[in-house]
């Protein structure tokens, strides 16, 4: 059923992509030009320190700080040239196979030395004072597989529970001829795909393995070899599938590369991706953009009158259940259920759109029978089936709590949009600088798509001011070029920090 809608707005300073299913956003991603993103890139470094005590290395990527790389992370093919690979096959096979691998039963001092050269990748980027997460596992994921030119492991996805279709796909693996000392790990959206889908895919990863080999050869450490798609490119690698019914696309250079891309991969899905060329900004054609300031709401309203409350702190995400104003009649335990039940369905919804990660603490209404207890559970993992991170949910605690283990890869979206208030230590939120005055420059130029002018008088708080008249004035003067006019800017201190007045 294509239910699937995917809105990509892309302006100088962000870029910014809804996943829509029947109107409702399920997934928002935001990525700004000024940031860099490091997850998935992959780097020669140079091994800076060894440290026997953390089974650890410190490995100079040419960044600010070291990435840390585990012994659970270095695999030993990553660290031999090509011949030594191939001379010696059968002992890497051998290695492989054996249930105490060499990372297993060598220490970090056996395996690596300061100076040494090693090809890594990014598995998680900086978080607070610490540097990027490493793994010399390299994976180069496409839409259906995900190539692993160091392991000889196949794998799919847990997610795709029929054994039948397991079968198929073991099968198809087999017949379109995966290199031997290769694996590979076959992803959800593999269901029901063809042997043509997976032929062109495989050779589309090979061929960018065999040119991140030749760089590597060719390049001195510290540098980076390989660099993870952008966000267009990722969700068109990551949700363009047959479920979609349209993706709109507000740049044209995007959208050339997204069609580019897409042509290579599915080209049948060429079809339902367009230019959206209207003057009305993208989101607030769609009525997106109100959805996409309530994410960053900490209270969540439910049909039934209930609600949950999402409160991040230092080391966990706690979420607390409340039924609100919903009553069944009086009866406790059927208004638990029921509240608990919908709270469940959200609760998926909300860790994948504000991208809750680590340990996720759930506080449910309290139930006493425990056929409600395993049902809400079920309805939690039923419901967060599609999530594209990795998690583990743990069973109801003697406490009525639910525990969710959620992979985390990039700073969420809070960290990204607000700044901690100066005032109150981090416990109340206002939106950064940069962002209002992002917001501020969408205005101007809807305003002047709407309005001809030839002279604009903008009055705005004068923070912004100072934004717009530093860093973004390369911006407003390229609007002045484009639209031929000319734009003052104008400090008011009585103007509220996100007022925009045009005169």
């Amino acid at each position: 059923m294509q239910n699937k809608e995917i809105l990509m707005s892309v302006d100088e300073q962000e870029k910014r992509v809804a996943v829509l299913e029947n109107g409702k956003i399920e997934e928002f991603f935001l990525e700004r030009n000024s940031v860099a993103h490091l997850a998935g890139n992959i780097y020669k470094g140079k091994v800076a320190q060894v440290v026997k005590g953390m089974e650890a290395a410190f490995v100079n990527i040419g960044l600010e700080k070291n990435g840390f790389l585990y012994v659970q992370e270095l695999l030993p093919e990553s660290l031999r040239s090509d011949e030594y690979a191939i001379e010696n096959a059968d002992e890497v096979e051998k290695e492989n196979s054996s249930k105490k691998s060499i990372r297993q039963t060598k220490t970090i001092d056996k395996l690596l030395t300061k100076g040494q050269d090693v090809l890594v990748q990014v598995v998680k980027e900086p978080f607070g004072t610490k540097g990027c997460r490493l793994t010399s596992q390299i994976s180069l994921p496409g839409r259906f597989l995900v190539l692993m030119p160091y392991s000889k492991n196949i794998g799919i996805s847990k997610k795709i529970t029929n054994e039948k279709e397991r079968q198929r796909l073991k099968a198809l693996l087999k017949e379109i001829g995966l290199p031997k000392d290769m694996g590979c790990i076959m992803r959800t959206q593999a269901q029901r795909m063809g042997k043509r889908e997976f032929a062109r895919e495989l050779k589309y990863l090979l061929r960018l393995w065999r040119i991140i080999k030749i760089k590597s050869s060719r390049r001195n450490a510290p540098c980076l070899i390989h660099e993870e798609y952008d966000l267009t490119l990722r969700v068109a690698r990551d949700f363009f599938n047959d479920d979609i019914k349209e993706v709109l696309i507000d740049n044209k250079e995007d959208y050339k590369k997204v069609m580019g891309f897409i042509k290579t991969l599915a080209p049948h899905l060429r079809r339902y991706i367009h230019f959206f060329k209207e003057k009305m900004p993208l989101f607030e054609k769609h009525d997106t953009q109100m959805q996409i300031e309530k994410i960053f709401a900490q209270k969540v309203s439910l049909k039934k009158g209930g609600y949950i409350v999402i409160e991040r702190t230092e080391a966990l995400v706690s979420i607390d259940v409340n039924s609100g104003s919903f009553v069944n009649r009086g009866r406790l335990e059927e208004t638990a259920f029921l509240t608990n039940l919908e709270a469940a369905k959200e609760i998926a919804r909300q860790a994948a759109l504000k991208d809750l990660a680590g340990i996720i603490v759930i506080d449910f209404i309290d139930m006493q029978k425990s056929s409600h207890q395993k049902k809400v559970l079920s309805v939690l993992m039923k419901a967060m089936e599609n999530d594209k991170a990795r998690f583990t949910i743990y069973p109801f605690s003697p406490l009525g709590i639910v525990q969710i283990a959620r992979q985390r890869i990039r700073k969420n979206l809070d960290s990204v949009i607000f700044d901690k208030c100066v005032h109150c230590s981090g416990i109340g939120r206002v939106k950064s600088v940069q962002t209002i005055a992002i917001a501020a420059l969408r205005q101007i130029r809807y305003f002047l798509q709407t309005n001809k002018r030839r002279h604009l008088k903008v009055k705005v708080h004068p923070k912004i001011a100072m934004r717009l008249l530093n860093e973004d004035r390369m911006i407003i003067t390229n609007m002045e070029k484009k639209m031929w006019v000319k734009i003052a800017i104008i400090t008011d201190e009585q103007l509220g920090i996100e007022e925009v007045v045009f005169l």
